[in-house]
């Protein structure tokens, strides 16, 4: 017999709509940078001068990540976590610890190419920007509905 507490735990809460909404936008975002990435830098609506610099950014060596674009594998990401963030995402129990998981090294990641950004390229790009925000928006969300769940505290509700 499902309890409500089983109920709450797979509700489309509105944390799970953030997070849902939050992973589409990453999605778009990294259609986008993977598209310049395939094609040409100069489609992406961004400065080229000075710090802020998207064509300097996307065609770094800190670009590729194991002889991939960096585009590419945040794309892959997003696509992933659209799956597991999606409603029916949110009603497999079995996805919980992974949602969590991939968020601490999607925010890892991050932090790297935040690192490569400033340290190395000494530029920012505004659209790997958006991406980096995003991630964080999503990791703080998934922390909090993941200790905030029926399920995730001992001995049920």
């Amino acid at each position: 017999m499902e309890t409500m507490g089983d109920r709450r735990a797979r509700a489309m809460t509105p944390v799970r709509k953030a997070c849902f909404g939050l992973s589409l936008i990453g999605v778009a975002v990294g259609i986008y940078l993977t598209i310049a990435h395939f094609t040409s830098s100069s489609i992406l609506a961004c400065p080229s001068q000075g710090i802020i610099n998207c064509a300097r950014v996307t065609s770094s060596q800190q670009s590729y990540f194991l002889k991939i674009p960096v585009a590419l594998w945040g794309l892959a990401f997003y696509l992933y976590l659209s799956v597991i963030n999606s409603p029916w995402g949110f009603r497999q129990e079995s996805l919980r610890v992974p949602r969590l998981g991939s968020m601490f090294l999607g925010v890892a990641f991050v932090l790297w190419l935040i690192s490569a950004e400033l340290l190395i390229i000494d530029s920012i790009c505004l659209w790997c920007t958006v991406v980096h925000v995003v991630t964080i928006f999503i990791f703080a969300l998934v922390v909090y509905d993941y200790f905030s769940s029926p399920s995730s505290q001992i001995g049920g509700e």
